[in-house]
């Protein structure tokens, strides 16, 4: 089994066409690092990662087509997460997620934040959630919380406190390429599948 600890952005879609994910992890088996997921709408995936052992470790978890390593700037400061890297021949990526608690997360983090593993283990509680989330962060109620993944490993995520995001900014090369939108797409992720709406999480995943 192995537990990394930190951030994560669920599915940031920019435009028609551009789907993204964001870890930033501060505790793992290989140490920090942070790591972007990008998916075409026909499900090409490119990792960009800022180490070489995370490269190692996402790799055994999702599959990704191409993968680069590359110094990763994430910083999150007044409910602002600001993201940016190289990414080769495509030029900068910057990404900029406006996160917030609302008065209902308030009450509900700290009862997320505090519940009992041996709780947060049980299938009935993973289904649960998603339920109960799903009208406060107008997310999908079917949403696994543990599972498999499109690489056969078993999954679980433990929330520690969840966010609402209200907008977000992305440039690539210079140019906004479009509007933050509803995911459209359900690129396969094994039992999990995108969220058609991103929120950001810190949380705890729990890889057997």
């Amino acid at each position: 089994m192995l537990v990394e600890k930190g951030w994560f952005i669920t599915t940031l879609q920019f435009g028609p066409d551009d789907v993204f994910f964001v870890e930033d992890w501060d505790e793992t088996p290989v140490g920090p690092y942070c790591a972007l997921v990008h998916f075409t709408p026909d499900d090409h995936r490119t990792l960009y990662v800022s180490s070489e052992a995370g490269k190692e470790l996402i790799s055994t978890i999702h599959r990704c087509d191409e993968k680069v390593v590359t110094e990763i700037d994430s910083l999150r400061s007044g409910g602002c997460w600001t993201i940016g890297l190289n990414t080769g021949d495509k030029g900068e990526l910057r990404i900029e997620v406006d996160y917030k608690e609302t008065a209902l997360l308030k009450l509900a983090n700290p009862i997320v934040s505090y519940t009992p593993e041996v709780i947060t283990r049980s299938p009935l509680y993973c289904r649960i959630v998603p339920r109960l989330a799903a009208p406060v962060l107008g997310t999908d109620p079917d949403q696994k919380m543990m599972g498999l993944t499109e690489m056969g490993r078993e999954t679980r995520f433990r929330f520690h406190k969840i966010f609402m995001v209200p907008s977000a900014r992305c440039s690539w090369g210079g140019k906004d390429i479009g509007p933050m939108t509803d995911c459209c797409y359900a690129h396969d992720m094994g039992d999990h599948k995108p969220t058609s709406k991103p929120v950001v999480v810190n949380l705890s995943l729990i890889v057997d």
